[in-house]
């Protein structure tokens, strides 16, 4: 049986390194399928066993469609799944093209850092 997989977010391992030609993403905006905005890098979430990022957690963008307003001193956030995304270095932007301005109020949001069980199959499901 394989040991599961921990996840760190990359500010609090600071020896983390990128791999070369790897870029930091952080702060990079992250665009939908229809190229409309989404929101914008915050943070990245790795496994330091395996050296990799997995996850990017994004801040969503204020007054998406059906997204409603955050608490006070909060704001919305997903994670998108490496995997899933479109990395354009050139442009430093990312691409998520199975959400769009107007479907993702559909996709889990992501509101602490302790992932649930089925938080995963929720991202999956939630991208087709």
């Amino acid at each position: 049986m394989s040991s599961p997989t921990i996840v760190r977010r990359m500010r609090d391992l600071p020896d983390f390194e990128m791999a070369p030609n790897s870029p930091d993403v952080r702060g990079w905006p992250v665009r939908g399928g229809d190229g409309q905005p989404l929101g914008t890098v915050d943070e990245l979430l790795v496994d330091p066993a395996a050296r990799a990022v997995l996850y990017l957690n994004v801040v969503l963008e204020p007054g998406l469609p059906q997204v409603p307003p955050p608490p006070p001193h909060a704001d919305h956030r997903i994670l998108l799944p490496v995997a899933a995304v479109n990395i354009d270095t050139e442009g430093q932007s990312i691409f998520v093209t199975q959400l769009r301005r107007d479907t993702v109020a559909t996709y889990p949001p992501f509101v602490d850092f302790m992932l649930p069980p089925d938080f995963e199959a929720a991202m999956q499901e939630a991208l087709g």
